[in-house]
Order: C-alpha cells, then sequence, then structure tokens
C-alpha cells in the first residue's frame, strides 16, 4: 500500500517570528512631544536611554522625604556657588532625560536660562518602591554621564547608600550608611550632614 501523505495544518507551522523593534527617542523628540501635546502635564515621565519611562506616583514617605530633603539641602547650600533642583528635568544627553529628586549644580536658577548646567556634582533619589530601578537604569544614566557622585535615599532598609567614581556605565565604590552615619559630599566635605535627616522620622511603638 503507498504511502499516503499527509497535509500538517497550517496552524502547527512553526513560523519564524519578527523581532520586536522598540522605538527609542532623542531629547529634541521627547522634548517636542511635550511641546506638542503629546505628552500632557499629567504624563510623567521621564527619559532614560531613549525609552520614555512612566514615573510611580510618590506614596506619603515619599513626599515627606521630599519636603524634608527640600529644606535640608537649600539650607546646606545657602552660602556656597551651589543650588539645588528637585524633582525637575535634568537634560543630561541625547537619549537621557531624567527628572531626579535632588540634582546639585553649581550656579544658581537663572544660569538654567542660559543652558543648561555642565557642573553637578551630586545627584540624590529617593527610593521606595522604585529601589531596583533606582540602581539599575538611573544609576547607569548618572554613571554613563560622569555624575560623580550618586546618592539613594532607601526607605526600605532606612539607609544611605553612596556611590562614587564613575567608570563607563557604572561606579567603582560604594558605600552604604546607617541613620546613625554621617556623610559630606565630596565637593564639599564642610558640608556634613546627619543620615538621620535625610530619612523619616522613625515610628514610635
Amino acid at each position: 500500500m503507498a504511502d499516503v501523505a499527509t497535509r500538517t495544518p497550517e496552524s502547527d507551522i512553526e513560523t519564524a517570528a519578527e523581532p520586536v523593534r522598540q522605538r527609542r527617542f532623542t531629547r529634541e523628540e521627547y522634548f517636542r512631544m511635550a511641546e506638542t501635546g503629546v505628552l500632557g502635564p499629567e504624563d510623567r515621565t521621564e527619559l532614560i536611554d531613549g525609552y520614555l519611562v512612566e514615573m510611580t506616583a510618590q506614596n506619603a514617605l515619599h513626599r515627606a522625604v521630599i519636603v524634608n530633603g527640600t529644606k535640608l539641602f537649600v539650607d546646606l547650600l545657602r552660602d556656597t556657588d551651589y543650588s539645588v533642583q528637585i524633582q525637575s528635568t535634568l537634560p543630561l544627553d541625547c537619549r537621557n532625560v531624567p527628572e531626579p529628586d535632588f540634582a546639585i549644580f553649581r550656579g544658581e536658577g537663572s544660569d538654567l536660562l542660559d543652558g543648561e548646567p555642565e557642573d553637578i556634582p551630586l545627584i540624590v533619589e529617593v527610593a521606595d518602591t522604585t529601589l531596583t530601578y533606582d540602581r539599575t537604569e538611573k544609576l547607569v544614566c548618572y554613571a554613563s554621564n560622569d555624575i560623580p557622585e550618586y546618592w539613594i535615599v532607601n526607605l526600605q532598609n532606612q539607609t544611605l547608600e553612596c556611590y562614587y567614581n564613575p567608570s563607563g556605565d557604572e561606579y567603582r565604590e560604594r558605600r552604604t550608611l546607617e541613620r546613625e552615619g554621617i556623610v559630606a559630599p565630596r565637593f564639599d566635605d564642610a558640608l556634613e550632614l546627619a543620615v538621620a535627616d535625610l530619612l523619616p522620622a522613625p515610628v514610635e511603638g
């Protein structure tokens, strides 16, 4: 009896999958989306490595730390050549426009009208639910742009993570300070502050 050829159902035939292509944006395209209304005021985003990242809504703990930290950095920098930018757009390169919680730069607010700051010695992020993101994508963003010092106020562990000496897309040095510690930014070690002042007050009970 002759063999009967069977036809494989089309549904069982494996086809080569088309690779998913992701669209990366430039800084100019990102700003144009905001100017033309593609991104509205309600769209809280930042541009990281060319990709739009939706920013997480802040809980009360995060907001409280931002309010206290704002007062702390304003007072700390009052008699220096530096200012603090709080939760604002910070164009770093053609693919990265983050919105760090605190960015310390040399100069005054009026200097931003003439262009982006060139001297940014310290960036600080407050991290709770975003801790992994701040340790990875955000860290790569800041290291690759040669931000010399990067702090993460770690609300999960109640510590301060300090990263130094950027090299490529990473930092060569890391220190973790407990609540009882004292820290000073390396651009001016006279500006000492208590780690506890960056963290929320401990819950009594």
